[in-house]
């Protein structure tokens, strides 16, 4: 059996905000809801050969998916996972009905440049839950975002396998997706297999299938050090750090549609490179309720 830190669902691809630097890709997608019965389908194979410590359900927007109590309940059942978390970036907290709260065992708030008023109503709001449900509830307090990829292919392959082994969201939390079937080693790899012409889920993930050599497929995949396909349009975890900025469709392709290179921030690369880096250095402050 493998263990892993965490799996992902994208249980909405859409959001009711359009962040620059989206790393999900979210700016660019439809309106859309995860196939239930596909998903819980796909979690039922994997769990015969691979357990989780928390599977986040988020998206876009989690909370945007008219069937998420539903969905927390099913999954909750297959026992994949030994925490479900709910990511969400605390606009609508007042969707989310206690036919959900009672299926969670964590709220994750991503407060995006925050204002005094919204992050009193996010505390207030939490304190309530949190008596209630006994739910842990952890506040991330952002202003940055780093850049997270580019429209444009990186041909240095020599800086693809670096920034590939530097990224912290594969290799140190691994944040492994769950989409149509295939599991990937990151969010990035399925966005950009949607996304980018020439990409595929065939080429960045593995089907998840009931094959008796499945398990060691799925160990071969994770554990493999060579950087996929999807890699050479990524910067990981190291792109330059940029304030937080509601944009339209055009403009995040703007900032998107420019070289690796001029979107890389070396100085962070070579640190990670030289140290065990655990974080982005994008969260102001992290409360814990």
């Amino acid at each position: 059996m493998i263990v892993v830190e965490s799996l992902e669902i994208h249980v909405s691809n859409h959001c009711n905000l359009s962040c620059r630097g989206c790393s999900h890709l979210t700016p660019l997608e439809k309106k859309c809801f995860m196939d239930i019965n596909k998903t819980i389908q796909s979690l039922n194979l994997l769990k015969k050969s691979l357990h989780c410590k928390v599977i986040r359900l988020l998206g876009g927007e989690p909370t945007l998916n008219p069937d998420l109590a539903k969905i927390a309940e099913e999954i909750k059942k297959i026992g994949i996972a030994d925490e479900i978390s709910l990511p969400t970036n605390g606009v609508s907290l007042e969707k989310i009905s206690d036919d959900v709260l009672k299926n969670l065992d964590m709220i994750e708030i991503s407060n995006y440049n925050y204002s005094l008023e919204k992050s009193k109503k996010i505390y207030e709001w939490s304190q309530k839950v949190k008596e209630k449900y006994k739910i842990k509830i952890i506040i991330y307090m952002y202003q940055y975002f780093r850049e997270p990829y580019s429209y444009q292919k990186n041909n240095d392959l020599e800086l693809v396998q670096k920034i590939y082994k530097t990224c912290i969201v594969a290799n140190k939390w691994q944040c492994y997706n769950v989409y149509e079937n295939y599991i990937f080693k990151c969010p990035e790899a399925m966005a950009l297999s949607k996304n980018i012409k020439g990409q595929s889920f065939e080429i960045n993930g593995l089907k998840i299938t009931d094959d008796v050599y499945f398990e060691k497929k799925l160990n071969n995949y994770l554990n493999n050090s060579q950087c996929l396909e999807a890699c050479k349009y990524c910067l990981g975890t190291v792109g330059k750090q940029f304030l937080i900025e509601q944009v339209n469709k055009d403009k995040y392709m703007e900032y998107a549609n420019t070289p690796i290179e001029e979107l890389l921030d070396k100085d962070f690369l070579e640190e990670c490179q030289n140290n065990d880096i655990g974080d982005l250095r994008t969260v102001k402050k992290v409360i814990e309720i």
